[in-house]
């Protein structure tokens, strides 16, 4: 009797399917195609009409698929969440590159920004999510807040960093400025979302910089 994973394999066709293509990595493309087609849904309609069988049938695989692989819809909004936050911190390069604390966080605000500009389904879908995270979404609020608290936690770091290197006047509280960091920039990521002709990515950009480098740097 066929697996779900050897289902998932003949949905993708010949030409996604190379023959020694291993169970691992058909089950990682089929993961990656599930999360592509949740992001499209939950972007377009939000997360109340979205169901695991819906997100199957949108990738093109069978109902139980998603069930299969992440178990419940809940399950499947948190990972949805762990990776558009990956692709936003991807996109803005946080890596410690040695260009000093104000430079690290400036570079991620201007990525998380960038990303309002030309959203991804994956960023749209965050937003969305994030939202209905505020409006009191009860499967949705322990992710939101588990993936804030990491963001702020390497906010945090960064800034620590600093501090102890003489970048960062001293005086700054880590822990604090993280807070006001993450909520300046979902602020106006939400802003944007909600007003996107009005909102002006570039002023917003600017101005964050601004209170990023006003904030942390030794005089």
């Amino acid at each position: 009797m066929p697996t779900h994973d050897d289902l998932a394999a003949r949905a993708t066709g010949p030409q996604d399917a190379p023959p020694r293509r291993t169970q691992a990595e058909r089950r990682a493309h089929a993961e990656r195609a599930l999360l592509a087609a949740a992001a499209r849904l939950i972007a377009e309609h939000g997360s109340a009409g979205v169901t695991l069988a819906r997100v199957g049938e949108e990738a093109g695989f069978s109902r139980g698929l998603a069930t299969h692989y992440f178990g419940s819809k809940a399950a499947l909004l948190a990972r949805l969440q762990e990776e558009a936050l990956a692709e936003a911190m991807a996109a803005a390069a946080p890596e410690r590159s040695g260009a000093g604390a104000a430079e690290e966080l400036c570079r991620f605000a201007r990525g998380c920004l960038e990303g309002v500009r030309n959203p991804t389904d994956l960023g749209r879908a965050f937003v969305v999510l994030g939202a209905e995270a505020l409006a009191g979404a009860s499967e949705l609020t322990a992710a939101v807040a588990e993936l804030d608290e990491r963001t702020r936690g390497w906010a945090a770091e960064v800034v620590g960093q600093g501090l102890a290197e003489g970048q960062v006047r001293a005086g700054v509280d880590a822990r604090a400025f993280a807070f006001a960091f993450v909520g300046l920039l979902k602020g106006l990521v939400v802003q944007a979302a909600a007003a996107p002709g009005a909102f002006d990515v570039t002023a917003a950009t600017t101005e964050a910089e601004r209170w990023i480098r006003l904030a942390l740097p030794a005089g």
